[in-house]
């Protein structure tokens, strides 16, 4: 008889000491157990270790794996994947949670063997309101062909051009991991679920979607209690994604295919736009309008941007007095 399929979850943290228990009781209540799971903290230099360490102990199936450096998610991410042992590896980040059926619904669809990685709809969690508000995709909205290459990046365009699925969270088959010498890039600390799920299409990997959100993402701000989640311990840089879509364009695997070079030259224009859009913001909060000023004269095509954005902040100051 076949033995049955085992799956690894990896779990990534840094300074989680007020999240990080959710994350692992979540994943030590799913309805279909994991060969292991294993932490791996990126140098906390809060009481994260040492949670860890005490979950550990209480629970044979956790092993607790430390960077010698703090690196960022894709180092963290890589350090797991090393000691992993299970035919198939999932990802969750310390400020995020599994629903209790996501490795059964996963690996169900993972056991007709067409797919190299499986990914779900997102399911948005409003830490402060304590409840999953919505779904990203939303029910029947998901496509369930196996997905291109052109399917992923045109989904990546950025700057509200719909779901951006960089966020989706596949779970790989390890050996097509391993036999295309496959990790995150240890040097790219944003965007980095994009930039694998597109080495990994390039690679021939099979890639396929479940209609169901079982993946449960906290939102940096809560749709229902309009709070700050304060559990992300990451800055946004749309400039190096936007760097990195620009890159890719060029990339001699991309550059004869003046579809995907025109999509990732799209998602370039929609990073810079958040990028123009998160420049504004932080500088009016900051009163810093010779900020603002300078970005127009040195990038002309930032003041259509600035002006309406702006606008949008006097007219919410006016309708607030």
């Amino acid at each position: 008889m076949t033995a049955p399929m085992s799956v690894t979850l990896i779990i990534t943290a840094y300074n989680a000491q007020d999240f990080i228990m959710r994350a692992v009781n979540s994943a030590l209540e799913q309805t279909r157990k994991p060969l292991e799971i294993v932490v791996v903290d990126d140098c906390s230099t809060d009481s994260t270790p040492d949670l860890l360490r005490r979950v550990a102990r209480a629970h044979d199936i956790i092993r607790v794996v430390s960077t010698p450096a703090n690196g960022g998610p894709s180092v963290a991410r890589n350090t797991g994947l090393a000691v992993a042992r299970g035919d198939w590896v999932a990802f969750l980040d310390g400020d995020d949670a599994f629903a209790p059926n996501r490795l059964e619904v996963l690996m169900a669809r993972a056991a007709q063997d067409d797919c190299d990685a499986v990914a779900d709809d997102l399911g948005y969690y409003d830490a402060m309101a304590g409840q999953v508000t919505g779904r990203a995709m939303g029910a029947g909205q998901v496509p369930l062909q196996t997905i291109s290459l052109r399917d992923y990046v045109h989904h990546n365009r950025a700057g509200g051009a719909g779901f951006d699925w960089g966020l989706l969270k596949p779970m790989f088959r390890r050996a097509f991991l391993a036999a295309h010498a496959l990790q995150y890039d240890p040097l790219v600390r944003h965007g980095e679920d994009f930039l694998l799920v597109v080495s990994f299409l390039l690679a021939g990997g099979r890639l396929c979607l479940i209609d169901q959100p079982t993946y449960l993402y906290t939102q940096r701000q809560g749709s229902v209690s309009g709070r700050a989640s304060g559990m992300s311990r990451t800055v946004i840089a749309y400039r190096d994604m936007r760097d990195m879509a620009l890159a890719l364009a060029r990339d001699p695997r991309i550059s004869t295919d003046p579809v995907l070079v025109d999509l990732l030259r799209q998602r370039a224009e929609g990073l810079q736009r958040l990028d123009d859009s998160h420049f504004v913001s932080v500088a009016l909060r900051a009163g810093a309008v010779g900020a603002i000023m300078r970005r127009a004269m040195d990038r002309p095509a930032f003041l259509p941007a600035m002006m309406r954005q702006v606008g949008a902040a006097l007219r919410r100051r006016l309708c607030h007095s």
